[in-house]
């Protein structure tokens, strides 16, 4: 098949994954489809795109071009029609007949998980997303996410930070880092997993896209972990999703006190979504030696007994005021609050923290907030 021409054919804005799919059934081959537009109602009959609009759009499309772009891009691109195509992803109702991909695409014996999330993280969801990360990753599990702000990338950098794969979601063209600063997180995420999108080269960030690209994040993966999610968030729409393709879906408890955690707390009241605190409590419905990326392997879901003890939680060898520290920082607290509650005044608490930062498990926050460091 004709790459350049398939290429046209997706980048075309009335061309979308049900027509892209009818044109190439109905010609065989996209270079074919390409050159017979006569022939196009016989094709998509249902619904009519404006092909007024579409012969223009052929008109002034600049073929060498756009294949010039594909090539810088350094992307590859697959169709639901070839096998290596993820089956799990391919189960959904509305799955991308096309998606450009840098690196290697899950397979069927890949256990795929997404941690989702807040863009505007606290630091304890920060913390949890990287935790359950790494606990997930060093279990041989792939990481999902969609490479945006906060709890996604966090989820991103504690499974590479693990040695593991992670898959990472865009919604914008292959060729389009976004946001900016994780252009370094792209490239580690390309040459660890891979990063893959729907969209047209040069697509950029539009607000629409995202909603549409967390189908892909819940469809590629078993289940879903939600870490943090206000009242009215993103993230439900990730977690409707996942309902209707029939995931598992995970909350991570936070503070009552915290906004960012009281979505989590209602999906948890309302849904019934089972809470988590480590990657063993998501493992242990996932047994070992099953095929997880067909849709087979979803039906063997909810063991009982536990094949991955939870991570326990490193305590490093303290002294009575760092062990006060330390249980006062299980949430980020500011220095005054910490003299108070310490009964501390100021240099000697300033020393405890330097002494504690350096030392490693507690790490400083902007505007003189500490935070505990889960070793």
């Amino acid at each position: 098949m004709s790459i350049v021409h398939l290429l046209a054919l997706h980048d075309l804005s009335e061309i979308g994954s049900v027509r892209l799919k009818a044109l190439l059934d109905y010609f065989g081959d996209a270079e074919a489809a390409w050159n017979n537009f006569a022939e196009w109602p016989q094709a998509l009959q249902h619904p009519r795109p404006n092909y007024e609009l579409l012969r223009e759009e052929m008109r002034h499309k600049d073929l060498a071009a756009l294949e010039e772009r594909f090539l810088c891009s350094g992307a590859r691109v697959v169709t639901m029609a070839e096998p290596h195509y993820p089956q799990l992803l391919a189960s959904i109702v509305d799955a991308p007949y096309l998606l450009f991909y840098r690196g290697t695409l899950p397979t069927d014996d890949d256990l795929c998980i997404a941690i989702i999330g807040s863009r505007k993280a606290t630091a304890y969801g920060r913390e949890a997303a990287a935790f359950l990360a790494r606990g997930l990753a060093k279990a041989g599990v792939t990481v999902v996410g969609g490479l945006a702000r906060g709890i996604d990338t966090c989820g991103h950098r504690g499974a590479l930070d693990a040695g593991g794969r992670t898959i990472g979601v865009l919604g914008c063209g292959i060729d389009v880092v976004y946001p900016r600063e994780n252009k370094q997180l792209f490239e580690e995420v390309a040459a660890n997993g891979c990063i893959l999108s729907e969209y047209p080269l040069g697509m950029q960030p539009l607000a629409k896209n995202f909603p549409i690209r967390n189908r892909i994040v819940s469809g590629l993966s078993q289940g879903v972990i939600v870490v943090e999610a206000e009242l009215r968030s993103g993230t439900q729409i990730t977690v409707d999703h996942a309902l209707e393709q029939g995931r598992n879906i995970y909350a991570v408890p936070g503070s009552i006190f915290s906004p960012a955690s009281a979505g989590v707390h209602r999906m948890i009241r309302d849904y019934g979504f089972k809470p988590v605190t480590s990657a063993g409590d998501v493992l242990e419905d996932y047994p070992q030696g099953v095929a997880y990326g067909r849709v087979e392997g979803l039906a063997t879901q909810s063991v009982q007994q536990s094949l991955f003890p939870p991570e326990p939680l490193t305590v490093p060898v303290l002294t009575p005021d760092e062990r006060r520290l330390w249980d006062l920082l299980v949430t980020q607290r500011h220095f005054n609050e910490l003299a108070e509650d310490m009964a501390m005044d100021a240099s000697s608490l300033a020393a405890l923290l330097t002494i504690s930062e350096l030392r490693g498990f507690i790490k400083r926050l902007d505007g003189q907030y500490y935070v505990r460091n889960n070793l």
